[in-house]
């Protein structure tokens, strides 16, 4: 599922035409937390996935849970959506952001393995 919602994005901003770029909001988040908040947002979402098959059935969870790791990293829902469109006005930008996401799962799970393995 993360790696489909990488490749989508991806595909997403490597289609279009020159995205107009959004002025940086007040209130942006930072990279490096951005980077951090998707990362977690990504495992909440596959976690809920595997509990509730259907979207209809894990709507309200990943609502829930969004808001509650936004909530628990002092970002407001408008905050994030709008470093969010302000990220995505920059596709460099956000290209890198999604790269640093999937470099972090990626380490995390080769440490799962690592530390299974031993």
């Amino acid at each position: 599922m993360i790696l489909r919602l990488v490749f989508i994005s991806f595909f997403i901003f490597s289609c279009t035409n020159g995205v107009p770029r959004i002025e940086e909001p007040d209130n942006l988040v930072p990279r490096e937390e951005m980077v951090d908040v998707l990362t977690e947002l990504m495992k909440l979402e596959s976690a809920i996935q595997i509990k509730y098959v259907t979207i209809d059935k894990y709507h309200n969870a990943i609502k829930v849970s969004g808001d509650s790791l936004l909530n628990v990293k002092g970002i407001s829902y408008d905050q994030f959506e709008k470093s969010m469109e302000y990220y995505a006005s920059r596709q460099d930008e956000m290209i890198g952001i999604y790269s640093e996401v999937l470099d972090v799962l990626n380490k995390e799970l080769g440490d799962i393995e690592a530390s299974k393995a031993d």
